[in-house]
């Protein structure tokens, strides 16, 4: 899987969006197939696996500032790096789902990345996964009664379908980030994070 990062050490200026600024379809952002959002949003997607995903933390808080509300910005879990249990990468999409259902996201996110990238650790088994959240404060009673619920099982099944479908379009890099289910940026064309901001801003405010 090819792999995205912007130079993380930049620091960032609020951004405004440029009337003189020109992004140009099929040069700084293509159009992809889907339905477009009714608000915007961002929904990023990522491998708790993928390095390059665990850096770019940071530069995802700021593009979370762009928005109006934290719902507005969404992580994807994606299976299938290689070398990876496909097992175990379920799991931590469901841990994903979990978390967001305990309203515990972001906190979580760090953890567990900070367990595989910081701690050079892995998962075996779902009871390793779910052994963070007691950790981190979690009743076990209530981790159990979500983890295994029908709300978690079709949040992470909404992430594969939504994984596949952007694959089937050619899309497999993580971190990939698409704007308002319609429009995916163009790294390759940008130099600095604050451009790449400029550009979400940008997308936000666009229809297909």
């Amino acid at each position: 899987m090819g792999l995205l990062i912007l130079v993380s050490y930049l620091s960032v200026a609020p951004v405004q969006a440029d009337e003189t600024e020109q992004f140009i379809l099929g040069e700084h952002y293509i159009e992809i197939d889907g339905t477009q959002t009714s608000t915007p949003q961002v929904t990023e997607f990522f491998s708790f696996y993928c390095p390059h995903c665990y850096k770019a933390e940071s530069f995802m808080d700021n593009v979370k500032t762009l928005l109006d509300q934290p719902s507005q910005f969404v992580k994807t879990h994606v299976d299938g790096m290689p070398g990876r249990s496909i097992e175990v990468e379920h799991l931590l999409t469901k841990a994903l789902a979990t978390a967001r259902l305990l309203n515990i996201e972001d906190k979580m996110v760090a953890v567990i990345f900070s367990y595989i990238h910081k701690g050079k650790a892995d998962f075996s088994t779902a009871k390793e996964v779910k052994n963070l959240f007691l950790l981190n404060g979690v009743d076990s009673v209530k981790l159990d009664k979500i983890f295994g619920s029908f709300k978690v099982n079709m949040a992470a099944n909404t992430m594969r379908i939504k994984t596949s479908a952007l694959r089937k379009q050619g899309i497999g890099s993580v971190p990939t980030l698409i704007i308002n289910g319609k429009f995916k940026p163009n790294h390759k064309a940008l130099k600095t994070q604050r451009e790449y901001l400029e550009l979400i801003t940008f997308l936000l405010t666009k229809t297909a």
